[in-house]
């Protein structure tokens, strides 16, 4: 723990924005992993956690972000309960034992801290060792007063103390640095000495069990009811979004598609989540409904337009981006919807194939798993600028005016667009076309110094820096940067506001 916490401060401090050494860290504690359990590792489940680990340092060396750590975070958890014999054997119990790990892991270096020192650390050789280091705290620090004393006395002890820099002890000392030296030796023991929550299971009761009598409020009665009104309202709302998405009918007066859109994106998803959390609570198994044909039938209905106003909600948030541009939470936004819409699916599979609700959590955990993945690998920021450059009304699109403090919030990565953008308006000289070229150029003189640090590399700058060096626009770049000949127009509307 002690070399990863010395590697992590090598790779992490006063390193910004950080690059392929977050891959090494978490490389290292795979390789630390595998090193402390050895004989462990004949095991397919082992072999699969460990390519799978592999593959979760790929977001880290391609761009190294808060998704790519939680990914790699997880690649290596799951190498550590493999190795250790933690994982279970069959599927349904895999997201309960990420929970218990998941749970436990933030408090196990303070628990192990205060266990060992009230356990029998003080017997053998270790115990020996401690009780040496104890001894000699008060004579340490004693001489380091009268020493300092010394020093104020005698001028021959302060030229000799004089060697040695305080400045390196105030560095290490800094407040941050010490939290970051606690945040890496918290995420580094729990994954080197991996343990359970463990949790008393219900004892099972001998002897007949009495019947339950069933209830008025989430019986079979209330049930087939309640999926009645609710597939009758769903089919108003499908019915409406059919005719105004897709039929093309002409909304009332006063009221545009971005507003309706706009409207609806939202709740529905929230509706959908309350839809969702309906059919696990009245289809729960050894429920009063698990068994009706008629209900199990309505289920499947209302899971369908659950999975069609997703749809629909996918679809306004479109329609909503085309008039008003896009912005990293509308690609979350987005990114949640099918993330809902893959529950629901789920949910309907665990209904016709008798599935348990673990199950359906340990799916939806490898759907969340696989997505964070694939968005960690993915760079926004190019997606975003691209499209609101093809978009812009600068280039004769239906979006926004392109906003250059937002552009320029992106990061390197909308270097690409703003070139592309500058190609389409070559003719014009304005002021804010010589912004948009000023600020090209100042993000890409950042990418071009920013060489020097190993530990700041990624495969995804050095592909821009290539890039770069091989257009023309930017061969003859100056290594000073300028400012902007003028503030562009503001928006009609705040791009971060949703």
């Amino acid at each position: 723990m002690v070399a990863l916490v010395i590697l992590g401060d090598l790779v992490i401090w006063q390193v910004y924005p950080p690059g392929v050494g977050l891959a090494l860290l978490f490389l290292v504690a795979g390789v630390a992993v595998i090193w402390l359990r050895r004989a462990r590792l004949r095991s397919r489940a082992v072999l699969l956690s460990l390519i799978l680990f592999l593959c979760s340092l790929l977001p880290l060396v391609e761009a190294p972000s808060l998704l790519g750590f939680l990914v790699a975070l997880t690649g290596t958890t799951l190498l550590a309960l493999a190795t250790s014999h933690h994982l279970p054997r069959n599927f349904e119990g895999f997201g309960a034992t990420l929970v218990r790990f998941a749970v436990l892991a933030p408090f196990r270096l303070l628990g192990d801290g205060v266990g060992l020192l009230t356990g029998d650390v003080w017997k053998g050789v270790h115990g020996r060792i401690l009780r040496t280091l104890v001894i000699w705290i008060v004579p340490a620090v004693f001489a380091g007063a009268f020493l300092l004393l010394f020093a104020a006395a005698n001028p021959v002890i302060e030229d000799l103390l004089r060697f040695i820099r305080p400045d390196v002890g105030i560095e290490l000392l800094h407040p941050f640095r010490i939290a970051l030296w606690v945040v890496l030796a918290g995420v580094s023991w729990p994954l080197l000495r991996p343990r359970l929550l463990t949790w008393a299971k219900e004892a099972a009761i001998q002897g007949p069990k009495l019947p339950k009598a069933e209830s008025l409020l989430f019986g079979q009665a209330a049930i087939l009811r309640s999926l009645i009104v609710f597939n009758l309202l769903f089919a108003v709302q499908t019915v409406m979004d059919a005719l105004y998405l897709w039929g093309g009918v002409r909304l009332p007066d006063g009221l545009s598609y971005a507003d309706y859109a706009h409207r609806g994106a939202y709740p529905l998803i929230a509706t959908a989540l309350l839809a969702a959390a309906f059919v696990l609570v009245a289809l729960r198994p050894s429920g009063p409904a698990q068994n009706s044909v008629l209900i199990r039938r309505l289920v499947y209905v209302w899971i369908g337009q659950n999975v069609l106003l997703v749809i629909s909600s996918i679809l306004r948030l479109d329609l909503y981006v085309q008039v008003y541009s896009l912005t990293e939470m509308r690609i979350a936004a987005g990114v949640w919807m099918g993330l809902v819409a893959i529950g629901l699916v789920l949910i309907l599979l665990r209904i016709v194939w008798r599935r348990s609700n673990a199950w359906l959590v340990s799916s939806n955990l490898v759907s969340l798993g696989l997505t964070l993945f694939v968005c960690a690998l993915i760079d926004f920021s190019a997606i975003i600028a691209q499209f609101n450059v093809e978009n812009s009304r600068d280039l004769g699109g239906k979006g926004q005016p392109l906003d250059l403090y937002y552009l320029e919030s992106l990061g390197p990565s909308a270097i690409p667009a703003i070139a592309h953008l500058l190609d389409r308006v070559e003719e014009r000289d304005d002021s804010q076309t010589r912004d948009f070229d000023i600020l090209a150029g100042n993000m890409a003189i950042g990418v071009l110094n920013g060489t020097s640090d190993w530990r700041r590399w990624s495969f995804r700058t050095q592909r821009l820096q290539d890039w770069l060096r091989a257009s023309p626009r930017f061969q003859n770049l100056g290594m000073t940067t300028r400012t902007y000949s003028s503030p562009p127009p503001p928006p009609e509307e705040t791009l971060s506001s949703d």
